[in-house]
């Protein structure tokens, strides 16, 4: 096996910005990955940042100490499962192109 480096998605940051989890679709047309910072990037195929969002706590009202544990897409590629320390799973529709609402 021959690997070659394609190029850098998430570019060096000031502080500590540790990725907690990379997921691909099943279809291979978008990667996912979250942040220490709670925030979690999509990229398309080619690596090219095309969204960002950030998680929320399970409680609304609380100050948000929780990590990422880990990411999970969905059979179709439409929705992404996201599993914190606080104890809750969220599962938040991405749908099928990027123009698609949220």
């Amino acid at each position: 096996m021959k690997l070659q480096y394609l190029k850098t998605i998430l570019p060096p940051a000031d502080g500590l910005q540790k990725v907690n989890s990379l997921t691909w679709t099943p279809n291979n047309a978008k990667l996912a990955a979250v942040t220490s910072e709670r925030v979690v990037y999509l990229f398309d195929d080619n690596g090219e940042k095309r969204d960002k969002f950030r998680t929320k706590p399970a409680d609304q009202g609380s100050n948000p100490n929780f990590v990422v544990r880990a990411m999970a897409f969905s059979p179709d590629s439409t929705r992404l499962a996201i599993a914190q320390s606080d104890n809750i799973v969220f599962v938040y529709r991405l749908g099928d192109s990027w123009t698609d609402k949220k």
